[in-house]
């Protein structure tokens, strides 16, 4: 199936996240809405005129036994995916996807090396799958302690979902999980910056200025992950517990007691001001004399 589109004025309006005159990201964007699934169009400019090709008999063909493959994937059915997987991959060997489903499926077999390999295809058909690219970033920080190559990686997945608050925010979670905490936190801000509302960041936010001994930060941090979820999960269950006990932490420390101490006083004196300024007022005047 081809489709054509004359590069005019309403082409814009009807393409609005493209940039008037900037071509690439009229591609960029056309190619986005024309994707199904995994199958990527081809599109071309040619004499102010924008070319989409979709292969619409491979998807035909593939889609089925794509799903199928999705399904057993998500259910652990491992031996069951991989030969249909295979057999995709050997009929269309461009399709970036197929590439990194296999690496996925060979990293959860502890077999990291092939992973790898299968994500590098991954990418060399499109160096813009940023689930390649996450998932690159993974083995690389978790099974071979290697962070500076995994933030490569982490950074190229961030400049292809840069509006992708969860995928960044999870890039932060596995960097924590391997206590790289200084690189998490670059992650979970930039997270927050996206979206300052997604409690999930809060909280991790939290735990690391928890473990910081930034209790103060920390407290903050986890009040927000409650605030902000609406669910009442097991997030929400796990937000409220670390608050009390970063409450208990902030209580038994030196600081906490110079808090309350500052705070009991502030009280001990307002009182006894109002105290004064009521036993004033309540003086009539004719006693006076």
């Amino acid at each position: 199936m081809q489709i054509i589109h004359k590069i005019d004025n309403f082409l814009y309006t009807i393409f609005p996240s493209a940039t008037q005159g900037d071509h690439q990201s009229l591609l960029n964007a056309i190619q986005d809405f024309y994707t199904y699934g995994p199958y990527k169009p081809k599109v071309t400019i040619d004499n102010e005129c924008v070319k989409i090709e979709i292969d619409t008999p491979t998807i035909l063909a593939q889609e089925t036994d794509y799903q199928k493959v999705i399904s057993f994937c998500e259910k652990g059915k491992y031996a069951d995916a991989k030969p249909i997987l295979k057999s995709l991959i050997s009929k269309n060997p461009t399709i970036s996807e197929y590439h990194r489903i296999m690496g996925q499926i060979l990293s959860d077999e502890d077999d990291q090396e092939q992973a790898i390999n299968c994500l590098i295809d991954a990418l060399r058909w499109d160096s813009k799958n940023g689930w390649a690219l996450l998932m690159m970033g993974n083995i690389f920080a978790k099974f071979k302690d290697d962070v500076p190559t995994a933030m490569k990686y982490y950074d190229q997945a961030l400049v292809a979902n840069p509006k992708d608050n969860i995928t960044i925010n999870n890039i932060g979670a596995n960097l924590m999980q391997q206590g790289k905490l200084e690189e998490a936190k670059k992650y979970f801000w930039e997270a927050i910056k996206i979206n300052d509302k997604y409690p999930n960041t809060h909280f991790a936010l939290g735990m690391i200025a928890e473990m910081e001994a930034d209790l103060q930060s920390a407290f903050y941090s986890v009040i927000q992950a409650i605030q902000l979820n609406k669910n009442k999960d097991i997030l929400y269950q796990n937000s409220v517990k670390q608050a009390f006990e970063i409450a208990q932490k902030i209580i038994a420390n030196d600081v906490g007691k110079k808090i309350f101490r500052e705070y009991r006083h502030k009280l001990e004196f307002d009182g006894d001001r109002r105290i004064d300024i009521v036993q004033d007022e309540e003086i009539p005047t004719a006693a006076k004399f």
